[in-house]
Formats: structure tokens, C-alpha cells, sequence
């Protein structure tokens, strides 16, 4: 038997912007993390730790940052540790990836097919580095192949899966699932979208390839449970997969519809009801929806203060006021023909991104019309 513990997209000193005098904190966290996923390293005795990708930021990445993934690489040893790095840690000769002196038992996969060989496991393990952040054709076009005589065939790919019949858009490193059945192994351990996906092989329809999401949540999108893969594949390259939950900070989101309430206690008691079983110290993102009376505009900036036994709170605001939109409209005027006019381009938009800017843009004239009438 194989066993192999897969992660990718932790993204060491990641910008993270929002969280501004929390950042250190929240690195901590990241730190914290990986610490866990060594100790489960550690703890299932397993036989090599897989990588794939946006590890640590080559536009921000710090060498203390890297000193302490050596560190961590090396408290493992001789455990293999194979690492293919992505579009946000290409292999380049600025990176600390190169001009760090890293442990024997650290693999790195450069931007030309690599294969690690490891008789006594009787294992190869492919992989292959993206050489800028920027890559729009599919590594697997130059994969040479595998090599004979081992049993077991496992890659580490930083890649896009995309559809046979192609995007709207350019994937970085796309790859289709028959290109990636072709190469033969019995596992490919992907990154680069944060969302857990596992994929079929279109022959056995076994699993053989797979994203464990980024373990640590980076923003709203990424909310709930973050995990690795912990995997065994046994004499007849049967695979074993198992999700484990590995965080150290959940983000939640929550869509909070208000009934009613006109005044900022109000909306804070009911939040409380909302957010009771909330763990304090996690990231909370709340969204406010439904209506609310003209007179009455929620001040966030006051209500994200008032929740500080969270780590972070990001509210959004997109309730609107009690207007009756239909009796403005037919009074006409400067106000009824304005709100018409937004209304109908909410309706026309073209693609979601225009949708929103003009759903904002009603709210925002429902709260001028409802400061006016109120």
C-alpha cells in the first residue's frame, strides 16, 4: 500500500487586503495550518506529502516565511515532500524556491516534466512547475510518459481541468479529464481551484484525480470547512480518498433578512439571535437583505464594531426600504421616471457583474427616495 497526504493553494503572505491590522493574525493562521497538515504528516506515518501549487507568493512571499516551510519540510524527513509549483509561486530564479538551501527530502518540479523515484515504495511521482504566472497551454502536451517497472504512478499538477469543448475565457494550464486519463497514473494530485472537486476516470470511473480547495479560507467565496486529502492506494492501484477538515479559522456566511426593524438595537438583538451559534474568533460575512422601513439605513461600519468576539465581520448591506416602487413609479416626476429607468436596466443586464452594479444602483435610489418621503 501507498498512502499520500495532498494540499495545495495555501498561499503563504497572501495580499488579503480586507483584513488590513488583522493581517499578521490571520498569516498566523496560515502558518498554524500548515503546522497541521505536518502533523497529520506525522500522525498517518504517511508515505509522502504532495503539493501542487500557490504555496507561497512569489510578489510578497517572505523569507521568513520560507525559512519557516523549510523548518517545517525538514521535521518531516525522510518523508518525501513533492511540490509543483503554480502560477502564484512559479519557478523563477528570484523565487525563494531557488535561492533557498531546502532539505534533501524536499522534490521540487521545475517547468520541465520531472519523475522522482522511489524503488522502495515502488512509486514514481510525476510533476511539472509553471515557469511564469502566466501559462495558457496544456503541460500535459510534452508529458514524456511513464516510466516502467514501478507500481505505483502518481502526479502533481497545478492546472485548470476545462471541458473537451473548450471556455469562454483562457484557463491557465488547461487540461482536459481524457488528457489527464492518459498519462496513466493511479492518482493526480491537482491545484489552483480552491473549490474540492474530485474527478472520474471516463474509463473505470473510478476517481483518479482530484482539488482538495485551499485549506485555509482567503476570502467569502471560500467559507466553511477547508481540508486536505489523505489517500491509499493498496497493491491493485485501488484509491482510497478521505476529506479532513484541517482550518484553523472558519469563514461563515450568513444571509440575515430583516423584519421590521427600525433602529440599530433592534437590528443588533436580532443579529445576536442570528449569529448565537457562531463560535467566537471565526470570520463572519453577513449579508442584509429584504426590506427595511425608508427611515431606517443600517450602519455597518458600527455593527461590524459591535460583533468583536469574531475575528473579522464584513457586512453588506442590500436591503432596501420599504418604498412602494409601483406607487412612485406611477406618480411620475423626476423620482418615478429615475427609478424606471434603473429598474429596466437591472432587467436588461447583460451578464451578472452589470446585474449587480445596477441592483446597487436602485438601492441606492430607493434610499434617496425613501430619505425624501420618510
Amino acid at each position: 500500500m501507498l498512502s499520500f497526504l495532498h494540499t495545495a493553494d495555501v498561499h503563504l503572505d497572501a495580499p488579503l487586503h480586507s483584513l488590513a491590522g488583522s493581517y499578521e493574525s490571520r498569516q498566523d493562521d496560515f502558518r498554524r495550518t500548515m503546522r497541521r497538515i505536518r502533523d497529520l504528516v506525522l500522525d498517518r506515518q504517511a508515505d509522502v506529502w504532495l503539493i501542487a501549487g500557490d504555496l507561497l507568493e512569489l510578489h510578497g512571499g517572505r523569507r521568513s516565511t520560507a525559512v519557516f516551510l523549510r523548518d517545517l519540510f525538514a521535521s518531516v524527513a525522510p518523508t518525501p515532500v513533492c511540490i509543483a509549483p503554480g502560477n502564484h509561486d512559479p519557478w523563477r530564479a528570484d523565487s525563494f524556491y531557488q535561492s533557498l538551501d531546502w532539505p534533501a527530502n524536499v522534490y521540487w518540479f521545475t517547468p520541465e516534466w520531472g519523475a522522482y523515484e522511489f524503488p522502495e515504495k515502488s512509486c514514481v511521482i510525476y510533476g511539472w512547475g509553471f515557469p511564469q504566472p502566466h501559462v495558457y497551454a496544456s503541460p500535459l502536451a510534452d508529458f514524456p510518459g511513464r516510466l516502467p517497472g514501478y507500481r505505483h504512478h502518481l502526479m502533481v499538477l497545478h492546472a485548470s481541468v476545462v471541458h473537451s469543448g473548450g471556455e469562454e475565457h483562457h484557463p491557465y494550464a488547461p487540461v482536459t479529464v481524457e488528457e489527464l486519463a492518459r498519462t496513466g497514473m493511479d492518482y493526480v494530485a491537482l491545484g489552483h481551484i480552491h473549490k474540492p472537486m474530485q474527478f472520474l476516470h471516463p474509463v473505470h470511473r473510478q476517481v483518479f484525480a482530484a482539488y482538495p480547495g485551499s485549506p485555509e479560507g482567503l476570502s467569502q467565496k471560500e467559507s466553511g470547512p477547508r481540508h486536505v486529502l489523505y489517500g491509499e492506494l493498496d497493491g491493485e492501484g485501488r484509491l482510497r480518498l478521505e476529506d479532513i477538515p484541517v482550518q484553523t479559522r472558519m469563514i461563515l456566511k450568513r444571509e440575515i433578512v430583516l423584519q421590521g426593524e427600525e433602529t440599530m438595537e433592534q437590528l443588533i438583538e436580532r443579529m445576536e439571535r442570528e449569529l448565537a451559534d457562531v463560535e467566537d474568533g471565526q470570520i463572519a460575512a453577513v449579508t442584509l437583505t429584504g426590506e427595511r422601513p425608508a427611515h431606517f439605513q443600517p450602519a455597518t461600519d458600527v455593527l461590524e464594531q459591535r460583533f468583536s468576539r469574531f475575528f473579522s465581520m464584513r457586512i453588506s448591506d442590500r436591503s432596501r426600504p420599504d418604498v412602494d416602487v409601483e406607487k412612485v413609479i406611477a406618480e411620475g416626476g423626476v423620482w418615478g421616471s429615475w427609478l424606471s429607468l434603473l429598474l429596466a436596466e437591472e432587467a436588461a443586464a447583460a451578464d451578472e457583474q452589470r446585474r449587480e452594479v445596477a441592483r446597487l444602483a436602485v438601492r441606492e435610489a430607493l434610499d434617496r427616495i425613501g430619505g425624501i418621503i420618510r
